[in-house]
C-alpha cells in the first residue's frame, strides 16, 4: 500500500447510498476495506464483525440501517431490538473497535448517517426515530472524547433519498407528496451525499466536528401552507 494512500471502512457499503459513497471514495484514491463490499458481509450489529479491521483507518463511515414500520403499541421486543441493534448498537461497536486504527491515522474522521425521522418522525417509525436520535448523540459525544486524538466526527441527517432503504417498501404517493412540499421539488440523489462525505473526509470534518448537518433540500423546514408561492 502506498505511503499516501488512505484507508476507508464503509459499513453498509452494499446499499444504494453505500455504493455511491464507495465509488466516490475510490475516485478520490481511497483504499476500501473489501470485507464490507461483499453482499455476504458480516452482521453489522455483531462485535465479531469488527475483529479484523485494517490499520490505520483514515475514514470510518457507518451507513448500516434498517427500518420497521409499525405502530408503537404493536411493536414487538424483537422488532425494537433489531432496529436499535443495526442503527445504533452497530455504530457503537464499529466506533469502539475502530478507535485504535483511527488514532493510528493521526488525522481521521468518523461519519454517521441519521435521518429526518429523528426530528420530524412519521407515524409507525418510533424505533427508527429513537435509534437515529441516539446515533446523533453518539456522534456528538465522540467529538468531545476523541478530538484530542485527532479524530473528528460528523453526522448527516438525511432527508428522502431517491433510492430507498432495502427494508423500506417504495411508496410513490408519499415520495410525490414529499417532492411537492420540498421547495426545490426534488429528492436527494445518493451521489450528492457521496460528494459531501468526500468533502468531509478530505478535511471538512475537522472544521465542524460534532455537528449534525441537515442534508435536506428544504423539506423539513417548509411550513408554507399553500401549494404555490
Amino acid at each position: 500500500m502506498g505511503k499516501d494512500l488512505k484507508t476507508a471502512v464503509v459499513v453498509g457499503a452494499t446499499g444504494n447510498l453505500g455504493r455511491a459513497v464507495c465509488d466516490a471514495l475510490v475516485q478520490r484514491g481511497y483504499h476500501l476495506d473489501p470485507l464490507w463490499l461483499n453482499e455476504r458481509h458480516p452482521d453489522a450489529a455483531s462485535r465479531e464483525a469488527y475483529k479484523a479491521l485494517p490499520s490505520p483507518i483514515h475514514l470510518a463511515v457507518y451507513l448500516a440501517g434498517v427500518n420497521v414500520v409499525e405502530r408503537m403499541e404493536l411493536l414487538t421486543d424483537a422488532q425494537w431490538d433489531h432496529v436499535l441493534d443495526v442503527n445504533l448498537k452497530g455504530a457503537f461497536l464499529f466506533a469502539q473497535a475502530a478507535f485504535p486504527a483511527l488514532c493510528a491515522a493521526r488525522r481521521s474522521s468518523l461519519i454517521t448517517i441519521s435521518s429526518i425521522m429523528a426530528t420530524h418522525p412519521y407515524p409507525g417509525r418510533t424505533a427508527y426515530a429513537a435509534a437515529k436520535a441516539g446515533l446523533e448523540g453518539l456522534t456528538r459525544a465522540l467529538a468531545i472524547e476523541w478530538g484530542p486524538y485527532g479524530i473528528a466526527t460528523h453526522c448527516l441527517r438525511l432527508g428522502h433519498l431517491a433510492g430507498l432503504m432495502k427494508s423500506t417498501a417504495a411508496n410513490p404517493q408519499l415520495l410525490d407528496e414529499v417532492k411537492r412540499h420540498t421547495p426545490l421539488a426534488k429528492l436527494i440523489e445518493p451521489e450528492e451525499v457521496a460528494r459531501y462525505v468526500c468533502w468531509l473526509a478530505d478535511g471538512g470534518c475537522h472544521s465542524v466536528s460534532g455537528s449534525v448537518a441537515d442534508f435536506d433540500p428544504g423539506y423539513t423546514i417548509n411550513r408554507w401552507p399553500l401549494q404555490t408561492c
